[in-house]
């Protein structure tokens, strides 16, 4: 689902793709360069998503009369050091806000940003790439308990520090998961997510050195996939909190699939699938997008709960609601696990869902 506009003018037929979409490839080429590269990743011929990316930049930048960047190294040496908004690119601010990055400035790390940017639309590769892990997990456990089993282990362990964890039942079916942290990795002591000196892949933590925060990881500790990390982990807090609730309630809820966070709700007979999913983006409008996505093939309901925090940030709400397809919009419910057993709360842009709250 296209959230903005196509770019299309007279000077030249090329230029189709909307900014939101080229603003997707170029995550996707930043996410693809930040992954340990060959000695000849930044010659020439450029990787094709990193030269597509770089094109379509330059393109914008010669219809805006503006200067370039010459080569891929200069692209993301712009990514460093400049916000979205000061990029040859017009995405809607309730879409992307002008002063979000791709790029952290002091580590060139993707940001939440670049990953949830990365993840939009058909090419989408990070939350694809997290569910397809996942779904292939699922496949070789023997069971769906063992799976559930794995799934927890990976949502507790980001980052594995004890020896002792290996030597579980779970560990066979997740070790190819999980990678040997470089001996300068850092991780963040109030989420256990890996960290660099300015910040941590929360994002939301205190982490400046030399907070008791941060600290290095010890010899010989593991990295969870970095897909997952983000995708699994990150709304993990949340996952807990909702299937609390619910339990306390009496509602009981299974995994809709292997995936991340889908959950089914119990539903009266003949009528359509009640799903739950549970996340923690930074970008209502690209969450509303994947709520979308989820139901075009659907004729059920979708509940979207996020962190407490996320629903009391301003606008929030409204990004969300605003971005979601117009078949999409009545079957949709954003909350958080603190007002999940509430009423809905009416919207000036879709209709009030007519399913019980779970």
């Amino acid at each position: 689902m296209p959230l903005d506009d196509s770019v299309t003018t007279g000077r030249s037929q090329e230029v189709t793709q909307s900014a939101l979409e080229v603003l997707a490839l170029l995550a996707r080429a930043l996410i693809i360069l930040s992954r340990p590269q060959p000695p000849h990743a930044f010659a020439l011929p450029y990787p094709p998503v990193a030269q597509s990316a770089l094109d379509q930049i330059v393109l914008r930048c010669v219809l805006q009369d503006k200067d370039p960047p010459e080569s891929l190294p200069a692209l993301i040496n712009w990514c460093r050091h400049r916000t979205v908004g000061q990029l040859p690119l017009h995405v809607p601010a309730h879409v992307v806000t002008p002063e979000a990055r791709l790029l952290s400035p002091r580590a060139a790390y993707p940001t939440r940003t670049c990953v949830e940017l990365a993840s939009y639309g058909p090419q989408g590769l990070v939350e694809q790439q997290a569910a397809r892990l996942l779904t292939r997990l699922a496949g070789g456990c023997p069971s769906p308990a063992l799976f559930r089993e794995c799934r927890d282990f990976l949502r507790g362990h980001p980052v594995l520090f004890r020896p002792q964890d290996r030597d579980t039942p779970v560990w066979e079916h997740v070790h190819h998961v999980y990678t040997t942290a470089g001996s300068d990795q850092l991780f963040c002591t109030a989420c256990g997510l890996p960290a660099t000196r300015a910040t941590c892949e929360r994002e939301e933590c205190l982490t400046e050195i030399p907070s008791p925060q941060v600290r290095p990881t010890p010899e010989g500790a593991l990295l969870l996939d970095p897909a997952l990390r983000t995708f699994l982990c990150l709304p993990a807090p949340t996952e807990r909190a909702v299937l609390k609730s619910l339990t306390e309630r009496g509602v009981v809820v299974d995994l809709h699939d292997p995936g991340l966070g889908l959950f089914r709700l119990p539903s009266a007979a003949g009528t359509g699938t009640r799903l739950l999913g549970v996340y923690d983006r930074r970008h209502p409008a690209l969450l509303a997008a994947r709520a979308s996505e989820l139901l075009s093939a659907s004729d059920g309901t979708l509940i979207v709960a996020v962190p407490d925090h996320h629903i009391r940030r301003p606008g929030f709400r409204e990004a969300f609601e605003s971005c979601l397809d117009t078949d999409a919009g009545p079957r949709v419910r954003l909350t958080s696990p603190a007002a999940l057993g509430e009423p809905p709360v009416p919207s000036p842009h879709t209709p009030k869902m007519k399913e019980d709250d779970a």
